[in-house]
């Protein structure tokens, strides 16, 4: 069986199907505990909460006790917990915008997307609601149809037209308030596609949800954010701010994406979130045998006791939440975030005995 593009490659394991679960890893060989199997630092997309970016290192993502860091960019809104990490931070921005062909092509995106941020009011987060219908299929792709419509009249304006259905297209976009963790984290996966195409199969092979969005509100700040990146990017990135790429980044994303939390107090603080994309082929258990640690950029994962030959390797999807709660209430989490009503070894045993 071929392995599926940008899934994780190692002696130790291969990827394969599973009955019930998609394509899940197992272990080609026996592996003794505490084995260190997988290691990646190349985050495809990601992105900071707005609240936390001041305290987040926009490069290795270290947050410390809420410490605001005094290092940044200050034209991208972005912090830094070092020069070094600025200078690395730096690097990869250059190298994206050689890429495309300019030496300065991702930091003036990145200005543009501040300089909309900038100014605006930062407001409390909307409760988020567990019981809320995600919109369904149908109702995504109508939206899109629409917001499609809008861009036809946006690109227009782009290119100097001055008719009045342009002008009313992105004045109306415009006005509406930038929602910060969506412009960001759509122009991180623009930047992705457009200066690594040849990697976007390999995002493209994730699985997908395809209701991706919790609430038809998340579905509307998606669609503006795409309208606005539109309205205000460079001229040299309107070929790669498509809806295509737009519509694909959460698609992928919203099954497969890592939070990246506080480290010095057992993940208290959620902080932002990524995807890095070999890591996503490991499947969930309520009993892990495999353990994920984060260090700056890269994540580690580790077997955590003695592995068989043809075993899965698993992680906790529930980031050692799982230890405190019962198995319905780990049932009910694993539904209502990754939509899978879970039967790891580990509830299946906690049915038989209820029984």
């Amino acid at each position: 069986m071929s392995q599926p593009p940008g899934s994780p490659v190692s002696p130790l394991f291969s990827v394969l199907e599973t009955p019930s679960s998609g394509r899940g890893v197992f272990a080609t060989q026996a592996v003794s505990a505490g084995t260190s199997i997988l290691a990646l630092e190349d985050v495809s997309v990601s992105v900071i909460l707005r609240e936390f970016r001041r305290e987040v290192c926009a490069w290795c993502f270290w947050y410390y006790e809420g410490r605001e860091w005094k290092v940044r960019e200050k034209s991208t809104g972005d912090f830094f917990c070092s020069e070094d990490c600025k200078a690395a931070w730096e690097y990869e921005q250059t190298l994206l915008s050689n890429a495309l062909g300019t030496h300065t092509a991702a930091f003036h995106a990145w200005r543009a997307v501040e300089k909309l941020i900038k100014g605006t009011p930062r407001e409390d987060e909307p409760i988020s609601d567990v019981d809320a219908l995600r919109p369904n299929a149908s109702e995504i792709n109508m939206a899109w149809i629409n917001a499609e419509h809008q861009a036809v009249y946006i690109r227009e304006r782009r290119a100097g037209f001055q008719n009045k259905a342009s002008r009313k297209a992105v004045h109306s976009v415009m006005t509406v308030s930038p929602d910060s963790e969506s412009l960001r984290f759509l122009l991180s996966g623009i930047l992705f596609r457009a200066s690594k195409p040849g990697a976007w199969p390999a995002l493209q092979a994730l699985a997908p949800n395809p209701r991706p969005y919790r609430s038809t509100i998340q579905l509307e700040a998606h669609i503006i954010s795409y309208l606005q990146l539109l309205a205000i990017l460079p001229d040299s990135f309107l070929p790669h701010v498509t809806a295509e790429v737009c519509r694909e980044i959460p698609l992928r994303d919203d099954h497969n994406s890592f939070g990246i939390r506080s480290l010095e107090d057992d993940g208290s603080e959620f902080l932002g979130y990524g995807i890095w994309i070999a890591a996503s082929y490991f499947n969930h258990s309520c009993a892990p045998n495999v353990t994920k640690r984060r260090v700056g950029r890269c994540w580690e994962f580790l077997t955590a006791r003695d592995i068989r030959a043809g075993e899965q390797l698993c992680i906790t999807y529930l980031s050692g939440d799982e230890r405190a709660m019962n198995t319905n209430q780990r049932r009910a989490r694993l539904r209502v975030n990754w939509e899978f009503e879970c039967a790891c070894e580990k509830c299946v045993g906690d049915d038989v005995e209820l029984e």
